[in-house]
């Protein structure tokens, strides 16, 4: 699995370790993020229970959502790199976990719940927003929508394009699987409640078929497209620090 997913050429100096600027202004955004982000949580776990606004009135359960699930792992994502820091900071964290399994799975999951959460964001407003009854919708419930559906993906991509980490086409795989266990979810879920987490997932839909081909197909491409743009962006930053490493190596030659 490790030479499978390129996780021979990943250590956990990449994740604190910024293409810009330092260890410690990483952190701090970081920080900052994750203090954001939490908050948004806590808002929306209290936003579910007492400021239920849907024009539905049944409950789906909070953790049904696909938005929610991610938002989780979206923390958990913040709170293993918070951790690193700290380690490495008391000078404790290793280049690479002596079980190799855990590393392969450390590096599946930071390169897979970045696309993740842009898909969270491009489905919302894409799919799910032209169709949401808003209704009875008060400041806090467009408040969450935004911190939900848009500012998870603004903080998770600025912090993935800050760092370098190694992928290849096939870390789109988890995510397709991520993608196909919940589609399956949903479908016990509604033979269990008779209840549809996401409407376009209903089957009643006389238009069903085309939606989810759809929605599978342009899962399958984004998460593709994704690593190799994630590549791209690798490789061209690697070649400037190159370049700016033969650069200062001819400048101390001329200095000596």
């Amino acid at each position: 699995m490790s030479s499978f997913f390129d996780t021979d050429k990943f250590n956990l100096q990449q994740i604190i370790t910024p293409i810009f600027g330092s260890k410690k202004n990483l952190l701090t955004f970081r920080l900052f993020a994750f203090v954001f982000l939490f908050l948004g949580l806590i808002l929306s776990i209290y936003n579910y229970n007492f400021n239920y606004n849907e024009a539905s009135h049944i409950r789906k359960g909070y953790f049904s959502y696909f938005t929610n699930q991610t938002y989780i792992a979206i923390i958990l994502y913040y709170i293993l790199c918070i951790y690193f820091h700290i380690k490495d900071n008391n000078h404790a964290l290793p280049k690479r976990f002596k079980n190799e399994n855990l590393n392969s799975c450390i590096h599946i999951f930071f390169n897979v719940i970045v696309p993740l959460a842009f898909l969270v964001t491009v489905i919302f407003w894409g799919l799910i927003s032209p169709i949401l009854d808003t209704s009875r919708y008060n400041a806090l419930n467009y408040l969450l929508i935004v911190i939900q559906h848009s500012f998870q993906s603004i903080f998770l991509g600025l912090d993935w394009f800050l760092i370098s980490l190694p992928t290849n086409i096939y870390h789109s795989i988890p995510m397709i699987i991520v993608g196909i266990c919940y589609v399956i979810f949903a479908h016990i879920f509604n033979a269990m409640y008779g209840i549809w987490i996401y409407k376009f997932l209903d089957t009643s839909n006389k238009h069903w078929v085309g939606i989810y081909i759809g929605v599978f197909t342009f899962w399958i491409l984004f998460g593709v497209c994704f690593t190799f743009v994630h590549k791209i962006k690798n490789k061209m930053f690697n070649n400037n620090n190159s370049e700016n490493q033969k650069k200062t190596a001819t400048n101390n030659k001329k200095t000596k």
